[in-house]
């Protein structure tokens, strides 16, 4: 009954990074698959995020540690651009004093050809990383969901929790289950 679409992050990161969502047609299901979870898993009731029809702060909900993703984002673009700076810095450098004519006469003009793109491919990739496409997966299927109205159900694992557990009992009584690296 259950649409797994994503592949078992388990077994990539481990369970303390991992986030299920299940979606339930209506509350007597959601009651059944949280009373599943109960009695076939160890999660505690902090563990679980229930998000109702119409919810306008769903997103809250789902990413609880946004400002934490902030300032990832802020440290790694720093950090990447001025990667890229000194990457175009030192091959400015060698070709200024190694290279040809043309870069050996005009320094300031090779400097900036060089700083420049070093700056925008740090900060492009810095981009990259951010946009965690394995998270618009689970954000989208959620939304889509209580537009519906629809219930959404959402499980963070700790450590020493099996992915495949949680997956297996949400599964029995939901109608779509997807699984997330956080």
């Amino acid at each position: 009954m259950s649409d797994l679409t994503t592949p078992n992050v388990d077994a990539i990161v481990g369970a303390k990074n991992t986030q299920i969502a299940a979606i339930f047609d209506d509350q007597q299901q959601v009651a059944m698959g949280i009373q599943t979870l109960q009695s076939q898993t160890d999660l505690s009731p902090q563990q679980l995020t229930l998000i109702h029809p119409k919810d306008e702060g769903f997103n809250a909900k789902l990413e609880k540690a946004s400002e934490k993703i902030g300032k990832r984002l802020w440290h790694s673009h720093l950090i990447l651009g001025a990667a890229g700076i000194i990457t175009g810095l030192i091959f400015a450098f060698i070709l200024v004093n190694f290279g040809p004519a043309l870069t050996q006469n005009n320094p300031m003009f090779t400097y900036i050809a060089l700083i420049s793109p070093g700056l925008f491919i740090g900060l492009f990739v810095a981009g990259l990383i951010g946009l965690r496409p394995d998270r618009d997966e689970i954000v989208q299927t959620v939304r889509s969901a209580i537009r519906r109205g629809k219930f959404a159900l959402v499980v963070n694992l700790k450590r020493e929790q099996s992915v495949t557990s949680v997956r297996d009992a949400l599964s029995a009584n939901s109608s779509k289950v997807i699984e997330a690296i956080q």
